[in-house]
């Protein structure tokens, strides 16, 4: 028999799982704890004892998605830029293959102006640590002499972010769109073909 403490925390980790699922398809405005409950099998009461608001709840999300996306760059410290290029693309194309979703940044951008403070101030964080990775890996090909480009690391980190996030949601209606962005990115930088 599982203790406790670990009983509760296999429930707020699914609480979180159903959440993130509902939040990359729906959006965070578009559920309620009841669509959780439903899927858990238990009462309303079950997710506020974990999450009393539903803020908490999406504050938690974001804090998760943080932690994940550290974990994520860091595992990539010792690529080329070009590599480190590709595994962004990579996680791209994951949000779209599971269900055709929209990364969890684009999700809180598009819903930025509804969410309460707390998660604003955490979306912002997220997007920020999203942006850097971005430039960092444009800065970085241009110092190894790998990219070549017009502008600055800056404004082609933003460009990178900005387009890939919004080609998920264009490839919900047209799915060539991804390749066809990837493929632009990559002529914009000076590069040649994917990497391995």
């Amino acid at each position: 028999m599982k203790p406790a403490t670990d009983m509760k925390n296999d429930t707020s980790k699914r609480i979180l799982d159903i959440a993130e699922e509902l939040l990359l398809t729906r959006g965070f405005n578009a559920f309620s704890y009841q669509h959780i409950s439903s899927a858990l099998g238990v009462r309303n009461a079950a997710i506020h004892y974990h999450y009393p608001k539903k803020t908490d709840l999406g504050v938690a999300l974001i804090q998760r998605y943080r932690r994940r996306f550290q974990r994520f760059v860091e595992a990539q410290g010792g690529l080329t830029p070009a590599q480190q290029l590709e595994r962004y693309f990579t996680l791209t194309d994951a949000y779209f293959e599971h269900d055709q979703q929209i990364c969890p940044s684009g999700i809180l951008t598009t819903e930025y102006q509804t969410l309460p403070e707390e998660m604003q101030q955490q979306a912002n964080a997220f997007v920020d640590e999203m942006r850097d990775w971005a430039v960092r890996i444009a800065a970085c090909g241009r110092e190894d002499g790998s990219m070549r480009y017009a502008g600055t690391p800056q404004a082609m980190g933003v460009l990178m972010l900005a387009a890939l996030q919004g080609g998920l949601q264009l490839a919900r209606t047209d799915q060539t769109v991804l390749l066809t962005l990837k493929e632009q990115i990559r002529a914009l930088l000076g590069l040649t073909s994917p990497l391995p």
